[in-house]
């Protein structure tokens, strides 16, 4: 670092603290301003398409439910045969 640089050890730029309430309302107020344009920009899934989305991740999970319950069983029950054996 040349020592011109207005940072702080995080490479942020320190705060003003002579400002005023008011230029911290502007701050807030454009804040909000660009979070509603960045929602208006997000493309929203229709119902159709939420409802398809939705069937398949039951689906899955309740075949995947199954196939692990399934080979639990089975090593259950292999366990239980080593076990007897032994």
């Amino acid at each position: 670092m040349d020592g011109s640089e207005n940072k702080d050890v995080t490479g942020q730029d320190k705060p003003d603290k002579t400002g005023s309430a008011d230029s911290t309302a502007k701050k807030a107020g454009s804040r909000i301003q660009k979070l509603k344009a960045e929602f208006n920009r997000i493309i929203w899934p229709d119902k159709n398409t939420v409802v398809k989305e939705t069937t398949a991740v039951v689906v899955v999970t309740v075949i995947l439910g199954a196939i692990i319950a399934l080979l639990d069983l089975i090593i259950k029950t292999g366990l239980d045969k080593i076990l007897q054996i032994g």
